[in-house]
């Protein structure tokens, strides 16, 4: 197989022989015409043979068919901001306005003209121009503004649908996976770079933000707020930062993005409060080692172990402790540190989860309120549970005191007893036959609950009286009825 520099050679190579060969027919040579017009063939052949070979194998490895797809999806963005300079001599207070103008990248994420990008580029903005792929330009105005990670949403209005690109898993990423970048670097237009992912996990000390890969595609000044892609055309990130060496800004060949699953999260946020209402427990953990889950007593160190416990925080009403190992956050694995970030940061204001710990050799499960992310410098945003609630870990439930507005809507006087089912777990007894989020349960066996504690100690105690089931009476949107639920001892 030749190589790149051998197909550049080849055909000056086989036109100087074919050269040599005629001189030395012309002259003479002993080569009888046969001879000459053989040799002549042999490398005409192999010229035509070989050449078009390599090209083949050069075009099937072009990304070109892939960029002509996602380009028409990516916006450039010149934003104007108004500044005001020294005074210069003038009149203090009074020191001139100066319009700047910075350019930057976007690109859609929905049809009608929603626009992603970082929220450092369009900070002050007086006016956002887009540009689009084909030359249109369009006046776009700031939908939201993230205020815990560098993200934004903008809007233009399309007169058409626009095209969008879609969202991949970034925790899929791996260092070495190629990526493409496509953004609008000084202000070029529509510019292509490729490159590696270099390293996961990196975090800037400065910022409130998550963690940041880190690619060597060169970024420059205006890719910020331009999609990473996989070799797929799927977004894995958003272009957020790159290191510069000296005084003139020029990339070193370090850039960062945000990963793709983090800024959905975010997205998700802003498009449906507006803001980046992020869930918080006011949990701080690291990545649980081989030899931490041997002294812990655990067969798998895909985990993450407790820090630290922010004061006055739901992990700490819920009873969290340093040191305690997050197995589960709601039923679903989280063998990450980032996995359960994201999986807080994703839960509903005011919802409740299930934490399962690890802690001294057995697994608890515990009820936890999820609050708002207390913004840099405000006070913690988050009221502590107004009613005490329960889990019965072998059934799946999660009892709480019943709201009286929930009474109202089940029928239920504020004198009768009764608790409220909050949760269910997935895959658990109670999800088996049935038990749905805001039934109330008015006795076990024979005993009225008036308390979630009491409820959970009725339970306790029904599933050491009886050998196969736990009777249960029940008051839900269809009236009131007894089930039976099976039991296993935990």
């Amino acid at each position: 197989m030749l190589g790149a520099e051998d197909e550049k050679l080849l055909p000056a190579i086989t036109t100087d022989t074919l050269s040599g060969m005629r001189r030395d027919w012309v002259e003479g040579s002993y080569r009888s015409l046969i001879g000459v017009i053989g040799v002549s063939m042999t490398f005409v052949v192999a010229a035509v043979t070989l050449t078009p070979t390599a090209y083949a194998a050069e075009r099937a490895q072009s990304t070109a068919d892939l960029i002509a797809t996602l380009q028409p999806a990516v916006v450039n963005l010149s934003v104007t901001r108004h500044t005001k300079t020294g005074d210069n001599g003038n009149v203090a207070g009074q020191a001139p306005i100066v319009e700047q103008q910075a350019q930057s990248s976007g690109f859609f994420i929905d049809p009608a003209g929603v626009i992603a990008t970082n929220r450092h580029v369009i900070t002050g903005a007086t006016e956002i121009i887009a540009t689009l792929h084909d030359g249109t330009r369009l006046r776009a105005h700031v939908l939201s503004e993230a205020t815990r990670s560098d993200l934004a949403l903008l809007k233009v209005n399309a007169v058409r649908p626009v095209p969008t690109l879609r969202f991949g898993d970034s925790d899929r990423l791996r260092p070495g996976d190629p990526v493409l970048v496509i953004g609008n670097p000084i202000g070029l237009g529509s510019t292509v770079t490729a490159g590696i992912v270099s390293a996961l996990d990196r975090v800037k000390p400065e910022s409130e933000a998550g963690s940041f890969f880190q690619i060597d595609a060169p970024l420059n000044m205006g890719n910020s707020g331009g999609p990473v892609f996989d070799m797929e055309g799927e977004v894995v990130g958003v272009s957020t930062a790159f290191a510069t060496s000296g005084s003139e800004g020029g990339s070193v060949g370090l850039g960062f993005a945000i990963p793709s699953n983090e800024t959905r999260v975010t997205i998700d946020h802003l498009r449906a409060d507006g803001r980046d209402s992020l869930g918080w427990i006011g949990v701080h953990v690291q990545s649980l080692t081989e030899d931490m889950a041997t002294v812990a007593g655990l067969p798998d160190a895909r985990a993450s172990i407790i820090t630290r416990i922010d004061d006055d925080s739901p992990a700490a009403w819920t009873g969290l402790e340093a040191g305690d190992i997050i197995l589960r956050i709601g039923g679903e694995n989280v063998p990450e540190p980032r996995l359960v970030a994201r999986k807080i940061a994703g839960s509903a204001i005011g919802s409740v989860v299930q934490i399962t710990v690890w802690r001294g050799g057995e697994q608890l499960t515990l009820p936890t309120s999820i609050a708002e992310f207390p913004h840099k410098g405000a006070p913690v945003a988050s009221v502590p549970p107004a009613e005490p609630r329960a889990a019965s870990r072998d059934l799946g439930l999660v009892l709480a005191s019943i709201p009286k507005e929930v009474r109202a809507k089940l029928g239920m006087t504020d004198q009768e007893a009764g608790v409220l089912v909050e949760e269910v777990i997935a895959d658990s007894i109670a999800s088996d036959r049935g038990m749905m989020p805001g039934t109330a349960i008015v006795k076990v066996g024979k005993s009225t609950v008036n308390s979630p504690a009491e409820a959970q100690l009725c339970l306790q105690n029904a599933t050491h009286d009886s050998p196969a089931f736990i009777l249960v009476l029940i008051q839900d949107a269809q009236g009131r009825r007894w089930l039976a639920l099976p039991w296993r001892p935990a």
